[in-house]
């Protein structure tokens, strides 16, 4: 197991021994002057461990010295908590350091607190905010990972609240993004420290089952490499076979989940092994004489080298159970692999004869760098990133075919959807069916690995919102946010147009009569930019439409020519899409009564009349009532949800009989709810209807039912749901 306790502090001259080994004499010295501001920056300050604080951008600058990381990482290391902790500026660094070192500080530094409320608030825009410094250079989360792996390591001084919220933010966020660098040491640090700070009485116990487990296995164990290392000798091949020590909070992770007995005895716990040779050709020679010398489990083959994982991964994956029921799993790479694998991105920097591998992880790296910044314009707020690239981090990887035989790596349980959206976003958007294998599927089915995937599109289709709740990429849900928001910023611009052409038609006039110079002299007093800005404030409520008419024919004194023209309503179809909602408190339908009410988020929020929700909405913010109509041409092809009750006598088969009696009206069945007591039922049905005149139509039938004792129009929230 890893050490999870601190170390001794570095030195600035620990750090100097380390860098001059693989540095040149000026950017040694450059280390050095970065070592020296910070020192200056940070005198007399002590951290909550005691320490002296400059001994904190120490550690993270010799973690990343560690891995040989060039001198502007180094520097910008040792600088990365002056802009946010000291009086000096991004432009005192720029003026000492250069650019690069000012903007990766930058990158690294929180935003502060003044303008947000929350810690969440803080929490997400400084994520974005390092997020987006990553895509124009990946060095920002390298200098943010070693800082937090000091941090962890100092949680024992810390409040236990703090010590928690820590720790789970770190496992949360920070070991996903080490993931996703390839940056496995670093990861499985991060891990066991977290873990332990979270958890230490689960740590200790585990950690002494995992040691019994260890010694009462040990000379087993050493006969298994030992058999291993002697195949492979016989067939000449130079290898290391050694055991690979056991992650502790993957571990932890995998009992939690497992039914029946959590006991770590041979039968169901894995002596884990590595295999390092020199060449790819002896990866699979390897594996081949393993499977010779042990019976191989079925299924348990996976070849991460012809396909590997989606940071760059690489390597041969096997399982086998030796005549003494030990349960053994292999891992073979070769010397390059097994760096690359420890060390992901920064391996090149670390060992640069392993450039021309470590351009793998470059490329993957690059590739998912392109797909943040995709997300990143595409989302609405740092809020929906954050949870987004969350999600979009922690997924476990899969790999799909396209029919042409391609591989794309997407995460377990990822749907069609996001399968679409990961080939090209007009896909995602054009998507309307798929096909798994050959076999229709739902859109929302879960993909299984290895399986071949066909989307089928439409020039005419367009995403909806629907899918947001099982597409589980962040590059498809961001796709279908900006997607939604674009068509909704539109229809909030015609809903707007329509509301003030309705103002101004009690004054004889439209929109396209007004003066050019009234219309600017309008926009200058609102603060608005433009027109469309403009028809959006009035459909969100923010501007009053009769006022905005008033400013436009720039008359306080005009009157409407009639009382008719005074209370013509605003006529919709309740289909027109994102900007009018037809409100699941009371189901409006055709023919209904209704009225609307202006919402900043929703836009037009149409009611029945005599709604409960409405009439009773005290205590809330006063919202623009609008007079609505119904147009006289909805069509019958038009589907609207409406809810009813039907009270029944308590027999066996009646509700049998009643879904059978709707559908042969072909009346769709959205939800049922059951309640009541032995002799009386109480059924509410949401129903797809045409208008009012067709549920009437539906009830009358229900009602002529023997068992059926009355048939009521019903409010969504009177519903025991």
């Amino acid at each position: 197991m890893p050490e999870v306790a601190s170390k001794p502090l570095k030195s600035a001259t620990d750090l100097s021994e380390v860098v001059t080994r693989y540095m040149s004499d000026e950017d040694a010295s450059r280390v050095y002057d970065a070592f020296l501001l910070a020192a200056e920056a940070h005198e007399g300050v002590v951290r909550k461990s005691g320490e002296f604080y400059i001994f904190h951008p120490l550690e993270v600058a010799y973690t990343l010295a560690d891995l040989h990381m060039d001198s502007d990482t180094i520097c910008a290391a040792l600088l990365h908590d002056v802009i946010e902790d000291t009086d000096y500026t991004k432009d005192d660094i720029t003026k000492q350091f250069g650019q690069v070192v000012a903007d990766l500080v930058d990158g690294v530094t929180k935003l502060a607190g003044g303008e947000f409320t929350t810690r969440q608030e803080v929490a997400a825009a400084s994520f974005h905010k390092m997020m987006v410094a990553m895509t124009q250079d990946f060095r920002v989360v390298l200098i943010k990972l070693a800082d937090r792996l000091h941090n962890v390591k100092t949680l024992a001084v810390r409040k236990p609240q703090a010590k928690h919220r820590i720790a789970r933010e770190t496992l949360d966020i920070h070991v996903p993004l080490a993931r996703r660098m390839g940056m496995n040491v670093l990861r499985k640090d991060l891990q066991v420290i977290a873990f332990k700070h979270l958890y230490p009485w689960r740590y200790k116990v585990l950690q002494s089952r995992i040691d019994r487990f260890i010694d009462e296995n040990a000379e087993q164990h050493h006969q298994i490499t030992k058999n291993i290392t002697q195949a492979l000798l016989d067939n000449h091949i130079k290898g290391q076979v050694f055991r690979w020590e056991k992650n502790i909070y993957r571990l932890y992770q995998r009992l939690k989940e497992q039914k029946g007995s959590k006991h770590l005895d041979t039968q169901n716990e894995a002596l884990e092994i590595r295999v390092l040779v020199n060449t790819s050709d002896e990866c699979y020679k390897t594996l081949g004489y393993i499977h010779q010398l042990y019976q191989p489990k079925m299924y348990a083959f996976k070849d991460f080298i012809a396909t590997p994982k989606g940071y760059g991964f690489q390597a041969l994956q096997t399982a086998f159970v030796t005549p003494d029921q030990q349960l053994v799993r292999v891992q073979i790479q070769t010397h390059e692999m097994y760096q690359i694998a420890q060390y992901g991105i920064t391996a090149h920097y670390r060992y640069p004869d392993l450039l021309k591998y470590s351009d793998k992880s470059k490329t993957y790296l690059n590739r998912w760098l392109e797909q943040v910044k995709e997300i990143q314009k595409a989302t609405g707020s740092v809020a929906e990133f954050m949870e987004d690239m969350k999600a979009d981090l922690f997924l476990q990887e899969i790999y799909i075919l396209t029919p042409r035989g391609e591989p794309k790596v997407l995460p377990k349980g990822a749907t069609p959807v996001d399968f679409a959206y990961a080939i090209h976003t007009e896909v995602g958007n054009k998507c309307v069916g798929a096909m798994i294998d050959g076999e229709p599927c739902r859109l929302s089915t879960p993909i299984p690995n290895g399986a071949t995937v066909k989307i089928i599109t439409d020039e005419d289709a367009t995403p909806h919102s629907i899918w947001l709740n099982f597409a589980i990429t962040a590059k498809a849900r961001s796709s279908i946010r900006s997607w939604i928001n674009k068509r909704k910023s539109h229809e909030f611009v015609e809903l707007g147009k329509q509301i003030l052409n309705k103002t101004l038609k009690k004054y004889k006039l439209s929109f396209d009569n007004i003066k050019p110079e009234n219309l600017q002299q309008t926009l200058n007093t609102l603060g608005l930019k433009d027109v469309d800005s403009m028809f959006s404030s009035i459909a969100r409520g923010n501007q009053s439409s009769k006022l905005v008419a008033k400013r436009l024919l720039n008359d306080d004194t005009l009157k409407p020519v009639s009382e008719k023209d005074e209370d013509q309503a605003l006529l919709i179809k309740g289909t027109e899409g994102l900007a009018v909602n037809l409100q699941a408190c009371c189901y409006p339908i055709p023919n209904d009564p209704i009225i609307a009410e202006l919402d900043e988020q929703r836009g037009l929020e149409v009611h029945r009349s005599n709604c409960p929700v409405l009439n009773n909405n005290h205590g809330h913010k006063k919202k623009e009532s609008i007079s609505v109509a119904w147009v006289d041409d909805t069509r019958a092809e038009s589907h609207f949800l409406a809810p009813i009750n039907v009270t029944v006598r308590n027999r066996v088969g009646v509700l049998s009989h009643i879904t059978n009696l709707l559908e042969d009206m072909r009346v769709n069945i959205e939800d049922i709810n059951i309640s009541g007591d032995s002799d009386v039922k109480e059924m509410y049905f949401l129903l797809q209807v045409n208008n009012e005149k067709h549920l009437r139509q539906i009830a009358q039938s229900l009602n002529n039912q023997s068992h059926v004792i009355n048939v009521s129009r019903a409010f969504a929230h009177n519903i025991e749901r």
